[in-house]
This record gives C-alpha cells, sequence and structure tokens, in this order.
C-alpha cells in the first residue's frame, strides 16, 4: 500500500493511496490524544481491494514479532511484580500474567518498550486475550496419565524394534 507522508505541524502524516479521505498520523496514541487528534478510520476491510488486502497482511506479518515481543515482556514484568507459589502450575501463572496485563493496557498505563515501531495497543490485548483465554502459550501442557503411558508403550516398542 503505497503511501504518502506530509509534514502537518510537528510531525508526519500518511495518506495511504486508495483511502480518499484516510489520514494516519505517525505518533503514538498518546500523543495523538495529548494533540486532540483523531486518525482518519479505513472502511470496512470487504470493501478494500486484493491489493490494499494483500499489503495490509505483509504489514500484519512485518509487525507481529514486534507485538509478540512486546507481550511477552509485559507478561514477564507481571510475573515478576507477582511472585507466584511454586504449587501454582506454569500455565495458570501465564494466564494470571496475561489478566494483568489486559488490565494494564485498559487503564492507560501501559507504555510501549519499543518506540522504533509504533502499534495501536489493541493488538497487544488482542495477544494478551489469547494468552487469557489459554488459545496461546509458552507452556508444555501438563502430562496426563494416559500421555504418560502412551510414551512408555512408545519407548518399549522402540526398546523391543533394537533388540529384533
Amino acid at each position: 500500500m503505497p503511501k504518502e507522508a506530509k509534514r502537518d505541524g510537528r510531525y508526519l502524516v500518511a495518506y495511504p493511496s486508495g483511502f480518499p479521505g484516510v489520514a494516519i498520523p505517525l505518533i503514538s496514541d498518546e500523543e495523538c490524544r495529548l494533540r486532540g487528534i483523531e486518525p482518519g478510520q479505513f472502511p470496512p476491510r470487504e470493501t478494500w481491494t486484493q491489493e490494499q488486502r494483500d499489503a495490509a497482511n505483509q504489514l500484519a506479518e512485518i509487525l507481529l514479532p514486534h507485538v509478540i515481543r512486546e507481550v511477552l515482556q509485559i507478561m514477564l514484568a507481571e510475573m515478576e511484580r507477582e511472585s507466584a507459589s511454586p504449587d501454582k502450575p506454569d500455565m495458570e501463572v501465564e494466564r494470571e500474567a496475561a489478566l494483568r496485563g489486559i488490565r494494564l493496557v485498559d487503564s492507560g498505563k501501559w507504555k510501549q518498550h519499543d518506540t522504533t515501531i509504533h502499534f495501536p495497543q489493541s493488538w497487544i490485548r488482542q495477544v494478551l486475550e489469547l494468552f487469557a483465554q489459554g488459545r496461546l502459550s509458552l507452556v508444555d501442557p501438563p502430562q496426563t496419565e494416559r500421555t504418560r503411558k502412551s510414551r512408555r508403550r512408545t519407548k518399549a516398542e522402540s526398546a523391543a524394534r533394537r533388540s529384533r
């Protein structure tokens, strides 16, 4: 999505091609609020051309690793702030850290660590929600008795094959 950037006061404003009337200030959300600037809203994605959709998908792929890193920094800070009991399962600690991260974002107290690339805080919240719901996790799921038995069976079968 080629865009044109023009100086408006003391900051740049992007005017994406193919989206008449949409102006995106190239400053943080916080700075927009302080200056009383409302960025233009994109029309519904269903109305975009295939070229515009492809460009948006490509941009999302570029920004996703930065968003994930930011989310992990939030969760790590929350885990360090709230020491968990050693008996608490890791998945529960991760879930609680994500929920506290969501509250931090919702309260407006979250500050982006990496300021070289700006992305909306709604993206941070969406990824935190995935962690809070258990749909995204860095923790291995706990082994069930069935999983343990199937692994033993596999090891036994492997040993039998080797002895042949």
